[in-house]
């Protein structure tokens, strides 16, 4: 498993895997992502923090195997001074092969260590039980359930689970702020 930044030529990809029902379903989107609109959302995200303390640390995700990317990955609303971000991750290919752990376990591990955050939250759909599994045995433990927090699907309202990580539950050291 490796990360990388973000890629334009990659645009098409990101579309077609956020356009697969499952996963449009998991992140409540709406409507078809195109390769421009990818692009445009690429470009935003690449500047982001230009001149200034990022807000958003983005990544693809890489199979080692064969060095294909398979996923993206993200650090959200990045807060400095509390040293917290949010995290983001889907899988567009190889689902149930412990990838997505991997990947979340390098990503935590990055922030935790390069950016020396000391929380990361994410929120998760309660049904989601494949990716709840996933962010337990990366290092990410249960807060508790927000009710009717997101609209589902079907229309109606549905639970979401907030988890978190700090660096003891990876046994990470994480630096200072103005340690870097």
């Amino acid at each position: 498993m490796a990360l990388g930044p973000l890629r334009r030529d990659l645009a098409a990809t990101y579309a077609r895997w956020v356009n697969e029902p499952e996963i449009k379903s998991r992140l409540m989107m709406m409507g078809l992502m195109t390769p421009e609109t990818e692009e445009a959302y690429l470009d935003e995200a690449m500047k982001a923090g230009a001149g200034r303390e990022p807000e958003t640390a983005a990544f693809t995700i890489y199979d080692r195997s064969d060095d294909e990317p398979i996923g993206t990955a993200s650090l959200m609303e990045i807060n400095w001074r509390h040293r917290r971000a949010r995290f983001g991750i889907f899988l567009g290919d190889r689902h149930g092969r412990g990838l997505g752990t991997e990947a979340t376990r390098l990503v935590l591990d990055w922030g935790f260590n390069m950016l020396g955050l000391a929380n990361v939250l994410l929120e998760v759909l309660t049904d989601n039980e494949r990716a709840i599994r996933a962010y337990e045995r990366a290092g990410f433990r249960r807060l508790g359930v927000r009710r009717s927090a997101v609209l589902g699907a079907g229309g109606g309202q549905v639970d979401e689970l907030l988890m978190d990580a700090v660096p003891a539950d990876l046994g990470a050291s994480v630096l200072q702020p103005g340690g870097l």
